[in-house]
């Protein structure tokens, strides 16, 4: 992998990280067409953890917000005592409960499902399935019954049983092709979750996901073949463009308009579907 590759590939993570467009089926598409041949599951992780980075910036008001209170709520011997009550107390703390309750299933899905999940990457014709899928369910809010107009964050509109639902929509986004925020933010919706809290929730809780697969793919260092200076380069095109991203979606949100995303995926599918078909096989 050159420079200027690693560079234009941190530029795509960066814009289809937060864009409901699948960052993990564009990277297997544009890895596909520029020819290269190396196994790129590592980098395709860190360049997550570039847009990890985004994330944390974007939010890092509130997520300083959420550990503080965290933090003392941990340091208050009220809380080993009637755990339940005090967490109904806070926002804050019922926020941090949501999200540990949404991490468990996209946990368990990533454990189960990984060696199966990761051998996908070399599939062109499944992940081109994948994105016609995705386009899909970002259709998915149209058919809710409820408002999910008003931009304004409300927590309290998430209830318990959406957490782990919403958490399994994010560990089945581990197929390359299938969106996480599309999935997640889509089911938020379409549970009736404001637009704000819906995106909210979902990018703090890609943090633990993030975290996770950098963790479970630390071992491939030492057998990755790309210059580490490569790697920070696309790291840091990830971040910078993942970020500007990011602020664009929640504008789009708020007016509405994130299931304009839908067709894109479904035409981009259809088109590598069968351009890897029948004009240009992957061997």
């Amino acid at each position: 992998m050159t420079f200027l590759e690693a560079i234009l590939l941190g530029i795509l993570q960066g814009l289809t990280e937060f864009l409901p467009i699948s960052s993990s089926g564009h990277l297997v598409l544009a890895q596909k067409f520029l020819g290269l041949k190396e196994h790129l599951v590592f980098f395709d992780v860190m360049l997550h953890l570039g847009t990890l980075f985004a994330v944390l910036v974007a939010y890092r008001q509130a997520l300083g917000k959420l550990v503080g209170v965290g933090l003392s709520t941990l340091a208050n011997g009220q809380f080993y005592r009637k755990p339940i009550s005090t967490i109904n107390t806070s926002v804050e703390l019922r926020f941090i409960w949501l999200i540990l309750l949404g991490m468990i299933p996209t946990g368990i899905i990533a454990l189960l499902f990984k060696s199966d999940l990761e051998s996908f990457f070399d599939d062109v014709q499944l992940v081109s399935i994948m994105l016609i899928i995705t386009g899909i369910i970002l259709h998915l809010p149209r058919l809710s019954k409820h408002k999910t107009v008003n931009s304004d964050s409300a927590p309290d509109k998430i209830q318990t049983w959406h957490a782990p639902l919403i958490g399994i929509a994010q560990g089945c986004a581990i197929t390359p092709g299938i969106s996480r925020s599309g999935s997640t933010i889509s089911l938020a919706l379409f549970l009736g979750i404001p637009a704000k809290t819906a995106a909210e929730y979902s990018f703090l809780l890609s943090i633990p996901a993030i975290l996770g697969a950098v963790v479970l793919k630390i071992r491939d260092i030492g057998d990755t073949h790309i210059p580490y200076y490569i790697l920070a380069a696309g790291m840091l095109a990830s971040f910078v463009v993942g970020y500007i991203a990011l602020r664009f979606l929640l504008a789009v949100l708020n007016r509405g308009k994130f299931s304009l995303f839908s067709y894109y995926c479904v035409a981009l599918g259809l088109i590598s579907l069968y351009v890897s078909t029948f004009v240009a096989p992957i061997q």
